[in-house]
C-alpha cells in the first residue's frame, strides 16, 4: 500500500483526508512544515499532500527544501491549500508542484486527482527499476553499474579503504547457444547469475550484468588477500555445478565454467578508475589464457 504524506497545520483538514484516503493508501501526517520535511526523509512517502500558509516554514519553502534534498527530491507534491487566486498557482507549477487543488475540496476530486499522481509515481518506478534492474538475471544493469562505480570509487578514496573489482566471463559461452539455442542460453545467464549471487558475501554482493555474459563484481573494503577468497569460492561455486538441464526436463545436462579477472586498490585522487577498469580487463583474458575456469587478480 503507497503511503501518502499530508503536511497542513489543520488538525481537521488532515482528519478529513484521512478519512477520505486511508481506504487506499497508508496515511501520515504532519502539522508544521518542519517536521513534515523531516517525516518525508523517513517515510518516502509516493504522494505529499501539503498546505502552503503554515506557520514557521510555508509550503514554498518546505517544496523547496524538498526538491534540493536528495532522499526527497523525487517525491511527487500536491498544493491542498485555501490560497485561491492565479499567480500562486502559477508559482507553485513554476517552483515544481505536480497539481494543485484548492479548499474547501471536493473529496471525489481529490481521490481522483491523488489516484492519478499515484499511478504516474508508480509507472515511474517501474520504468527506473527497467533501467537498473536486468530483466534476464535480476542482478543490476550497467548504467546502474557505471553509477555505482563512480560513487564506490570516490567514497573509497574519501575513507582510504580498498576497492576491488572482478570481471567474469562464462567460458565457451557461444557454445552454449550454437549447441542448444538462445532460449536454452538464456536460462544458463540466469543460473550462472544466481550461483555467484549465492557465493557473494551478505554484506558485500553488488554484481552487475555489463552485457551478454560478462559480469561485474564489486567489492569494497575487503583485503586483496580477501577479495580473492571471494572470487575463488565463486568461480568454484559456478564450476562444481550443471547449471541446468536441456529443456527443463531433460537428463542433458549444461555445464559451465566462468573465468575471473580482477584488481583491489586503495584508490587516490591520482588514479583513474576507467585505468583501473581496464586494468581487470587485462586479468580476465589472462584468466583465459591460462586455461578458463580460474581466477587472476593483482
Amino acid at each position: 500500500m503507497e503511503t501518502i504524506l499530508i503536511i497542513d497545520d489543520s488538525f481537521f483538514n488532515i482528519k478529513l483526508l484521512e478519512g477520505i484516503l486511508q481506504k487506499d493508501y497508508n496515511i501520515v501526517y504532519a502539522n508544521e512544515g518542519e517536521e513534515g520535511f523531516e517525516m518525508a526523509k523517513v517515510k518516502q512517502p509516493s504522494l505529499i499532500l501539503l498546505d502552503i500558509e503554515m506557520p514557521g516554514m510555508n509550503g514554498f519553502q518546505v517544496l523547496e527544501k524538498l526538491q534540493v534534498t536528495k532522499e526527497t527530491q523525487q517525491i511527487p507534491v500536491v498544493f491542498l491549500t485555501g490560497v485561491d487566486d492565479t499567480a500562486t498557482e502559477e508559482k507553485a507549477f513554476f517552483c515544481g508542484a505536480v497539481d494543485y487543488i484548492r479548499k474547501p475540496f471536493c473529496g471525489n476530486v481529490v481521490c481522483a486527482r491523488v489516484r492519478t499522481h499515484i499511478n504516474m509515481f508508480r509507472y515511474r518506478k517501474m520504468l527506473e527499476t527497467q533501467m537498473y534492474i536486468d530483466v534476464l538475471t535480476g542482478l543490476y544493469t550497467r548504467k546502474h553499474c557505471i553509477d555505482y562505480v563512480n560513487k564506490q570509487w570516490k567514497n573509497s578514496i574519501k575513507e582510504g579503504i580498498p576497492f576491488s573489482l572482478g570481471i567474469a566471463d562464462i567460458d565457451f559461452f557461444k557454445r552454449v547457444n550454437d549447441t542448444y539455442g538462445h532460449q536454452e542460453g538464456d536460462r544458463v545467464l540466469s543460473a550462472v547469475a544466481d550461483l555467484m549471487k549465492n557465493a557473494m558475501p551478505d554484506d558485500n554482493n553488488y554484481i552487475a550484468r555489463m552485457g551478454g555474459e560478462e559480469f561485474y563484481l564489486i567489492m569494497v573494503g575487503e583485503s586483496k588477500a580477501r577479495a580473492l577468497e571471494i572470487m575463488e569460492n565463486v568461480c568454484n561455486a559456478v564450476g562444481r555445478q550443471s547449471v541446468c538441464k536441456v529443456g527443463g526436463n531433460s537428463d542433458e545436462e549444461i555445464n559451465v565454467t566462468i573465468s575471473i579477472g580482477g584488481r583491489t586498490i586503495i584508490p587516490s585522487e591520482k588514479d583513474s578508475v576507467d585505468t583501473f577498469a581496464a586494468i581487470a580487463d587485462k586479468m580476465l583474458y589472462e584468466a583465459k589464457d591460462r586455461g578458463r575456469n580460474q581466477v587472476v587478480w593483482i
